[in-house]
């Protein structure tokens, strides 16, 4: 189906572009003094629901607003679908490749930006999966806690995320059925 195909790159890329328009945007709204903007590279697991769990690795941007409570944050990430699951059945051919890749746009809340209490994240992300590509609603937690609380750093900081992609998975000719792909990160932040 060449015409499917086309059609999923030409979403991709219009998604890839709103993402860099908006962030743009975003960015020249930035006041001396104040960090409005972060940019951080994660590690991590990726655990592809039915298929096991492997390495992890993104980079991500986020713009905050109302005093850290909100952000907006666009990612990219890395893994692979290899796993014992799909050698055990490697009669059949599951996937065109082990590539994961994903692309997030998430709006996060931050009750308490320098308190104990996780943020919330909601979103949506493009999965491509082993060649194929999949439209995925997120739902995570996370938290983000600046170095300058610790140490005598004003621009760094570390996070972890719990995020959960939920997309409508099938696999070959298989009944359709909700897949839940957990990641589990750690990260460093550069805020500017």
């Amino acid at each position: 189906m060449p015409g499917k195909s086309s059609f999923l790159k030409m979403k991709r890329f219009g998604l890839t572009i709103t993402m860099i328009a908006i962030f743009t945007i975003l960015s020249t709204n930035i006041q001396a003094g104040v960090w409005k903007n972060s940019v951080g590279a994660t590690g991590g697991i990726y655990s592809a629901e039915g298929f096991g769990s492997n390495f992890y690795y993104g980079l991500r941007f986020n713009h905050y607003f109302n005093k850290w409570h909100y952000f907006v944050e666009g990612s990219l990430g890395f893994s692979s679908i290899q796993s014992s699951v799909l050698e055990d059945i490697g009669a059949f051919q599951v996937f065109e490749t082990q590539n994961l890749t994903t692309y997030e746009f998430l709006f996060g809340y931050d009750m308490k930006p320098l308190g104990g209490f996780p943020y919330f994240v909601v979103g949506v992300a493009n999965i491509n999966q082993g060649g194929q590509s999949k439209f995925s609603y997120i739902l995570g937690l996370g938290k983000q806690i600046p170095l300058a609380q610790f140490f005598n750093t004003k621009r760094l900081g570390v996070r972890y995320d719990i995020r959960d992609q939920i997309f409508k998975q099938q696999v070959n000719n298989t009944d359709s059925f909700i897949s839940h792909n957990l990641m589990f990160t750690l990260g460093l932040q550069y805020y500017f």
